[in-house]
């Protein structure tokens, strides 16, 4: 289940991305790139794909039962290669 509220909201709207890619990113096999600690709080960073296309870089932190989408954004060209690279070679 996906936790939404209007500050994650915000934050993805302000990078012009709907609510709906950045679930769909999520629901397809995204690729972990790292884990960050944030004041105490594992943030997990995900590069994925929309179901039209889109490289989106999604990062999350779990809240129970729940994922909370902290903030998600374009990938830009060298994210973009590091994750096409990447997904080349099977991951």
């Amino acid at each position: 289940m996906f936790e939404w509220d209007r500050g994650n909201l915000r934050k993805i709207q302000a990078h012009q991305i709907k609510q709906e890619e950045a679930e769909q990113t999520l629901l397809n096999s995204p690729m972990l790139v790292y884990v960050q600690d944030v004041e105490g709080e594992r943030r997990f960073v995900y590069y994925g794909e929309t179901g039209a296309g889109r490289l989106l870089a999604v990062i999350v932190t779990e809240r129970g039962h729940n994922i909370r989408v902290v903030t998600a954004y374009d990938l830009d060209a060298g994210q973009r290669r590091d994750y096409l690279k990447r997904r080349a070679e099977g991951e």
